[in-house]
């Protein structure tokens, strides 16, 4: 009952606002008072039929039980800065409308006068709270939409709920949420994305929720293959995006000014900041400019485009949520020697976890960027180097191919990074010159993770060096 004091006093002051009452009702039942908790059910109405038969998954009301309490905490505290994020939440909290079928709650639940909700929480009698048959709950939307992921389990499992809700005004008509299993630490990128939840906004801040979580509804909804294909795809091309900006970014470190085209990322090496293009990256090169342009959007930290922006001209940035790239964070390099895995991530998003071979201590750990980024780096394919390299820093170090395949997973190198020619080839055309890898001994997972559809671009220019020998420790 940690929390009930706070929820008491706000009930007092909102006694309309059904989800305060479903979260206290649920702080009277985790401490066995049934007959409040009963009570507190019966005022919540439509929010306790949806919550309590699982169209959410149940770590959704917690995060709304938390952000309630930390509304009232910070109330009483009554600082100008409170006041503001105060507002927020309560917006939040006020256009919560569950789904859409939701049963209704019966006049009983009305009932209580106004003025008298201090006396009925303190002195509480038994009321019989009705249930919905959950045949009768409705299964919205159609394939389409825009998409966005969270963690389908743990304490991030509500975020994207939450921050979908803080943006009712620009939600669009529907939000399909996938849910990221975990590795560790890590949200792992496309294994096994499936449809979580979706969001229909019915307009005048009614919004519609149904999960396709198995195991939080019993429900089937018949949409959701179409949708988990449409999610994967929706993924493929977040990674353009993640491509892009992070070699815009690399490109705008190197010169203190962003390009001015995507012929200025990809030119002759050494100038050849990205590998390739795509046709989404034509479409989207404007926008995520714009977007990098604007104050506030040099930090590396997750962007987001105005709803005016003109992320509608790029159909990669039109399917994400709120014209976001949702692998807006720069893309990096982590290589866990203890596994012998090299990891791509964004943020705490594991992107790609390849096998690799290393040269146990001879490998170096710490903090490098990649300079030289060359195709054929011994002048042919099957070289000792592969097909592709990127030195790190200014070392004899690289991450490159390899013609002794056998070596992956094992301590055979000089030190260098060897990969398989798969492998090289896709991290070669997802990362940009001026990435940042990280080289040291364990927090990766030992799941290797690549799609069975490879991340592919097209380059435009001559990206080999004939007139330097590489000197790697291979």
């Amino acid at each position: 009952m940690n929390h009930s004091p706070h929820l008491k006093s706000y009930v007092k002051k909102h006694p309309d606002n059904k989800m305060a009452w479903y979260l206290l009702g649920k702080e009277y039942e985790s401490s066995g008072q049934e007959g409040k908790a009963n009570y507190c059910f019966n005022r919540a109405g439509e929010v306790f039929e949806a919550f309590e038969h699982k169209q959410i998954p149940a770590d959704v009301w917690m995060e709304y039980q938390d952000k309630l309490v930390q509304m009232s905490k910070e109330k009483e505290r009554r600082t100008a800065r409170t006041r503001h994020l105060l507002t927020a939440l309560m917006v939040l909290l006020l256009i919560w409308v569950p789904s859409a079928n939701s049963p209704r709650p019966s006049n009983d639940n009305t009932s209580v006068p106004s003025g008298t909700e201090q006396a009925a929480i303190d002195n509480i009698e038994v009321t019989k709270v009705t249930t919905a048959d959950p045949k009768e709950m409705a299964q919205i939307g159609v394939v389409g939409g825009v998409f966005t992921a969270q963690a389908r389990k743990g304490s991030g499992a509500g975020t994207g709920l939450t921050d979908m809700l803080a943006k009712t005004s620009r939600l669009p008509s529907k939000t399909t949420v996938l849910g990221m299993e975990q590795g560790g630490s890590w949200l792992l990128w496309r294994e096994g994305m499936k449809p979580l939840l979706s969001v229909q906004n019915k307009g005048n801040g009614g919004l519609a929720v149904q999960s396709y979580d198995a195991a939080a509804c019993a429900c089937k909804p018949s949409d959701s293959e179409n949708l988990r294909k449409a999610g994967l795809k929706w993924a493929a091309g977040q990674e353009e995006l993640a491509v892009l900006n992070s070699s815009m970014r690399a490109f705008r470190s190197q010169h203190q000014r962003l390009p001015q085209s995507l012929d200025e990322l990809t030119r002759d090496f050494p100038a050849n900041t990205m590998y390739g293009t795509t046709d989404g990256m034509k479409k989207a090169f404007t926008p995520v400019r714009n977007l990098l342009a604007s104050p506030g959007q040099g930090t590396g930290k997750a962007v987001d485009l105005d709803a005016d922006s003109s992320a509608e001209s790029s159909p990669l940035l039109a399917s994400s949520l709120h014209g976001r790239p949702f692998l807006g964070q720069p893309l990096r390099i982590v290589v866990d020697k203890s596994k012998h895995r090299l990891a791509l991530v964004s943020g705490n998003v594991l992107i790609r976890n390849y096998p690799i071979g290393l040269g146990g201590e001879r490998t170096p750990e710490g903090k490098f960027v990649i300079t030289d980024k060359v195709v054929n780096p011994n002048g042919k394919s099957n070289g000792e180097f592969g097909s592709r390299g990127m030195q790190l820093s200014a070392t004899n170090y690289a991450i490159h191919g390899t013609n002794e395949p056998d070596s992956i997973g094992k301590n055979e190198s000089l030190g260098c990074v060897r990969m398989g020619k798969e492998d090289v080839e896709e991290l070669f055309a997802l990362v940009p010159s001026g990435t940042e890898v990280v080289i040291g001994n364990g927090g990766l997972p030992d799941q290797v993770l690549v799609p069975g559809s490879r991340f592919t671009s097209e380059p435009q220019h001559d990206q080999t060096n004939p007139r330097k020998t590489y000197h790697w420790l291979n």
